[in-house]
């Protein structure tokens, strides 16, 4: 199996099971991209880092409550590490082709320009080079340990949960009451309160996503569609605040309010 394929899920499959083929089928996604980071350095390698993490960070809400509360908290330490991880090299690598890039195309004489790109670079490559810093420290622990826990789950024994579908239902439900409630708060609470929206959201459609198989069709793709939509316009607003934050940063300029980390919560 590639590291891109997905296991096929079934709605009458024992939700232990499903985390377990869903959880290694995303890690061996994840054991891909950093080896691939480490081959190359290309600003769509570490999205699809990320990416990869986002999607197992799902995969472990959704099925969080069914875990062993040591195998849970280990995942959620580990994961959230990892999304750290290559969070600065993300967002110098945004900042780089959405603000600074576009502005020398339109001033491509602007001395301050070059001088804050090519800061912008050097920050950038230090961000990088302490990623692979701890990347490397992950896939020599973190990440195997992990690999252990799929491997030795026990995915026969009737734990009680029944069956995938009416299990899978259930928690896309519960992602969409707490999307609703981080809408709500992001209204008159600000930015913070509208990046928390933002991950709720991010939630949801990896969720919809990972659970595709035994989910109505017919329901799940308009709602995919529309959150797109939104993850797309609440990241330009979140992206903003990054560049203005970076910029700052460049120029050593105090920055007071700042997002919450790109993948905190």
């Amino acid at each position: 199996m590639n590291a891109d394929s997905r296991p096929r899920l079934r709605g009458k499959t024992r939700p232990a099971a499903a985390f377990a083929a869903l959880g290694e089928s995303g890690l061996r996604r994840v054991d891909h991209s950093v080896a691939t980071l480490f081959e190359r350095d290309e600003v769509e390698d570490v999205h699809a880092l990320r990416v990869a993490v986002r999607h197992l960070r799902a995969v472990l809400w959704i099925f969080g409550p069914l875990l062993p509360q040591g195998i849970a908290q280990r995942w959620t330490h580990d994961l959230r590490a990892l999304a750290d991880t290559a969070g600065d090299v993300r967002d110098w690598d945004v900042f780089l082709a959405e603000t600074l890039q576009p502005a020398l195309e339109c001033q491509p004489g602007d001395s301050l320009l070059h001088a804050l790109i090519d800061t912008a670079r050097t920050r950038r490559r230090r961000a990088r080079e302490a990623m692979l810093a701890r990347l490397d420290q992950y896939r020599g622990d973190a990440l195997p340990a992990l690999h252990r826990d799929v491997a030795h789950l026990p995915v026969h024994t009737d734990d009680g949960t029944g069956c995938l579908a009416p299990f899978a239902r259930k928690r896309v439900r519960k992602a969409r009451k707490t999307l609703r409630r981080r809408s709500d708060a992001a209204r008159h609470d600000g930015l913070r309160a509208l990046h928390r929206q933002r991950i709720a959201g991010k939630r949801l459609r990896y969720a919809i996503e990972a659970l595709a198989p035994v989910l109505p069709a017919h329901k799940t793709k308009r709602l995919l569609h529309k959150l797109v939509r939104r993850q797309g316009k609440l990241g330009n607003v979140v992206d903003d605040s990054v560049a203005r934050r970076l910029m700052s940063e460049c120029l050593g300029v105090p920055q007071q309010e700042q997002v919450a980390a790109p993948d905190a919560g």
